[in-house]
């Protein structure tokens, strides 16, 4: 086994050693295991570590070896989170969180920002690198020394917890970083270290860099509010370059401040996400590539969606806590949080920690489900046998077959399939066609007394043949509301304005199948050959 971290590589080529994040385990064949401690990213390697019998013992407690692969594990001790790790040894695992707006000594930020730090110094084994795309500091200062002082402080006070680790940061631009020309010249002279690879006109703002098989991407995402920037459109092309020249990076992130597709509502751009015309240019780079995803902030929440099978997860909790009646965007759904992540080659994994170290989310992508073929079928006579499943830790999915029919302008929705409860006035869950232009639509009640929200797809054509699927997606929050076309096709989160999916759902307990919830004239969908059929899976780990 090798090291995936191309700092270390070229040092231990050829040796049989164990890369272990704080330290790294030389078993046999060369006396270079003495020097394991001059290892470039683990300064603290133990001096004790010296004999062969420290090694070796530690090797014993940390890797079990088997089946051809090689398994690490921290080593625990009370009050340590497990961290998620790579299921082979060609995989990643690291630390991604942003937006704590912090930098200035004794404000609120400082302290909801240290809280989540004292979390994240807790995981074991430590992250091999941190993305935090943007929003470290308050900034918005016009005294570049005032401005650098934030930077000081932030860098080697507040986050002195991976600076002495030897955990390399990799920090984006983004509106409270970078707002007028003056703050661009700060950003680069207080990261020096940053790679000077981006395009000539944003060097030291965008960048690249290869950790071996990962490719990791930084956006220059500054504040286009402001006019000094107010023109700047955000073009794909420097991007598409870089993953054309690293095509054989089996690993791609990338990262950037704003979140491509709304998030929880905040659909007004550019202030809160790109702009209409940038996103799908932009998106079909990550597709293109196999982008295994986009690594957002801005929005002081977490958000996870599918675009064509390419994930954007946002993360804003990392100690921004607003002063007014919002101090989360919204609290009644949104912590102070950190996302663990792991790659590998069956994909992406991550734990969403809140600051006391609770995992509040997770997700394995990609989730795989049995053949369609093999679904159950839902008629009139069984659509009851829906209120045996449950949603809860789980995924449930529903294939839909007809024509739409008997449509046009001021046509009542038609219905597919809903569902209802004995306690809530409306229906919890409501899968048919709505509006005009004709669109699938997906109504849920995320959680009791929550209020219906709505999920907006495709178009439906009229007196076309359709054939789609939809999923509920319990650990996806709003973006577990899923559709695709086929089998083999990628999934693709619906778009809404609601702040919560189907975690918290009650799953309802009267079904009905081609008409709404009041009956035979509620609402029906008028082909009689409509057929549907289910599946449900539990989430994998």
């Amino acid at each position: 086994m090798t090291c995936s971290d191309s700092a270390c590589a070229p040092r231990y080529e050829g040796r049989n050693f164990v890369c272990i994040n704080s330290v790294d385990v030389a078993v046999g064949r060369s006396p270079a295991f003495r020097k394991m401690k001059s290892h470039p990213m683990h300064p603290f390697f133990s001096e004790q570590l010296r004999s062969r019998r420290d090694v070796l013992r530690l090797a014993a407690a940390a890797v079990v070896v088997g089946s051809g692969a090689t398994k690490v594990f921290a080593q625990t001790s009370p009050g340590d989170i497990p961290a998620l790790m790579p299921r082979d040894n060609q995989g990643h695992q690291f630390l991604f969180y942003s937006d704590c707006c912090s930098g200035v000594p004794g404000a609120t930020n400082e302290s909801k920002h240290a809280s989540v730090n004292a979390m994240a110094n807790r995981i074991r084994p430590r992250p091999e690198f941190i993305a935090f795309p943007g929003d470290a500091i308050m900034g918005y200062v016009e005294d570049q020394d005032a401005l650098r002082t934030q930077w000081n402080y932030w860098l080697h006070t507040e986050m002195k917890w991976c600076q002495s680790l030897g955990i390399p940061l990799y920090q984006s631009t983004s509106n409270h970083h970078t707002y007028d020309f003056g703050s661009e010249t700060v950003f680069r002279e207080v990261h020096p270290d940053l790679p000077q690879n981006g395009p000539a006109k944003y060097r030291g703002l965008e960048y690249f860099l290869r950790r071996g098989n990962l490719l990791y991407v930084s956006m220059h995402q500054p504040d286009r509010l402001k006019p000094y920037r107010s023109d700047m459109v955000f073009d794909p092309r420097w991007l598409d370059k870089v993953l054309s020249q690293n095509a054989d990076a089996k690993y791609k992130l990338v990262a950037g401040h704003y979140p491509c597709f709304p998030v929880n509502g905040y659909g007004k751009y550019p202030g809160w996400c790109f702009r209409p015309e940038e996103r799908q240019p932009f998106w079909d780079v990550l597709v293109r590539h196999q982008v295994d995803a986009y690594l957002a902030s801005h929005i002081l929440a977490f958000d996870v969606q599918a675009h064509d099978g390419v994930l954007q997860i946002l993360s804003g909790g990392a100690g921004t806590w607003d002063g007014g009646p919002l101090p989360l965007m919204p609290s009644r759904s949104e912590y102070l949080h950190a996302v663990q992540m792991a790659l590998d080659g069956q994909g992406l994994r991550y734990q969403v920690l809140d600051k006391k170290g609770q995992r509040r989310e997770r997700l394995n992508w990609p989730f795989t489900l049995p053949d369609s073929p093999g679904w159950a079928a839902v008629t009139t006579d069984n659509v009851s046998d829906l209120a045996k499943q449950q949603i809860t830790e789980s995924i449930v999915a529903w294939r839909c077959t007809g024509r739409l029919t008997d449509y046009n302008v001021g046509s009542p929705a038609q219905t597919m399939l809903c569902a209802y409860g004995n306690l809530e006035a409306a229906t919890t869950i409501w899968i048919g066609v709505d509006g005009f232009p004709p669109r699938l639509t997906v109504q849920l009640i995320p959680e009791a007394g929550y209020g219906v929200q709505n999920w907006r797809g495709p178009a439906i054509k009229k007196d076309q043949p359709f054939d789609f699927q939809i999923a509920l997606h319990a650990g996806m929050g709003p973006g577990g509301v899923l559709y695709r076309t086929r089998d083999s096709a990628p999934w693709t989160s619906l778009s809404s304005t609601s702040s919560k999916g189907a975690e918290d759902l009650s799953w309802p307990k009267h079904w009905r199948f081609g008409t709404g919830e009041s009956g035979a004239t509620d609402r029906p969908f008028r082909d009689p050959e409509l057929k549907i059929t289910y599946v449900r899976r539990p989430i994998a780990t």
